[in-house]
């Protein structure tokens, strides 16, 4: 019986083929782990920085179609200190649909524990006695909800 075995060229080249495919497949589940698990950890540190600059709004009063002027009284519950900067807030009806996104400042830094009063300058002409959901986004990124009733 006449047997033939495969080259040693032949032999070596899919040696070769399966170590570079081995490679390039070990290569590909490392870096997807590694952008994934990166990416988680951004995401956690980012959460984590919002939510301990935590506040909470103490009243808000809403303007009419004679008072143009939003009035926003927050606290600072958390930990650190709120950073002065852009603020911004979004006015919606009812039916949770938005009606106007103002933005504002907050001129001073907000230290634990302390309390302020953010001004808005409404476009929008609200209904008197209507009650307006708002959602108060401070920089930072930390935000709260709250309602108000147009007086």
């Amino acid at each position: 019986m006449n047997r033939k075995a495969i080259s040693p060229v032949i032999a070596v080249v899919l040696l070769l083929m399966m170590t570079v495919a081995a490679a390039g497949a070990a290569f590909f589940w490392i870096t997807t782990i590694q952008s994934r698990i990166q990416g988680q950890v951004g995401t956690q540190a980012a959460s984590s920085a919002a939510s301990s600059k935590q506040f909470k709004i103490v009243s808000a009063v809403c303007g009419n179609q004679a008072n143009d002027i939003l009035n926003i009284t927050i606290q600072n519950v958390g930990e650190l200190v709120i950073d002065r900067g852009f603020a911004a807030v979004t006015i919606s009806d009812s039916n949770a649909r938005t009606i106007e996104t103002i933005t504002g400042n907050l001129t001073a830094n907000l230290e634990s524990n302390g309390i302020a009063t953010l001004n808005f300058t409404q476009t929008a002409s609200l209904i008197e006695n209507q009650t307006y959901g708002i959602k108060l986004t401070l920089p930072g990124g930390a935000e709260q909800t709250a309602s108000c009733r147009a007086d």
